[in-house]
């Protein structure tokens, strides 16, 4: 039993495994650069909590609320962290244009779920019903209108050569792409 947005960031991360082509006409600027490495950078995070949430034990409930916490915590940080970069950054071309508003639109909503949640998470006691209510607690708290929508950043990305290079290339995008192994 997952969460939807834990399961969309981890889904997002396995996507990246086949983003890689070559460039296209014009070289990848500084400006397109930072948006990729701001855009991988802010689902890294929960990447590496979901993956350390996952491997707890259940029968330590604490062991798994303290992860929980991370997750969420982790989360509300650096989505917010992310949305704001790449408002400051703005799109990185025309084309991505309506891809970049819809991602921009998407971390906030998701950074202000995982930050609803955490008073609620932080209330629950560490113990066999804590998994079930955390989640209900993620779920209650959701502003996310549409998570397919970083499934379509993805999507959009892969489909221009220069970005798909660009995000081989990332170090923040390499890490997301290898679960968090650098």
């Amino acid at each position: 039993m997952r969460s939807r947005l834990i399961a969309v960031v981890l889904a997002g991360a396995v996507t990246l495994v086949g983003a890689c082509g070559s460039d296209e006409d014009k070289p990848l600027t500084d400006a397109q650069g930072r948006w990729i490495d701001a855009f991988c950078g802010g689902l890294l995070p929960g990447m590496k909590a979901g993956l350390e949430l996952k491997a707890q034990d259940p029968a330590d409930p604490a062991a798994v609320k303290a992860a929980y916490l991370k997750l969420v915590t982790g989360n509300a940080t650096a989505l917010a962290d992310a949305e704001k970069k790449l408002k400051e950054l703005g799109p990185p071309s025309d084309e991505l244009k309506n891809t970049h508003e819809r991602l921009v639109t998407y971390l906030g909503e998701s950074a202000r779920s995982y930050e609803a949640a955490k008073a609620p998470v932080t209330a629950l006691e560490p113990n066999g019903q804590f998994w079930e209510g955390a989640e209900k607690a993620l779920a209650d708290t959701s502003q996310v209108g549409s998570p397919e929508q970083l499934r379509a950043t993805f999507d959009a990305l892969e489909k221009s050569p220069k970005y798909a290079a660009a995000m081989g290339k990332s170090t923040p995008c390499t890490e997301l792409k290898s679960g968090g192994q650098q």
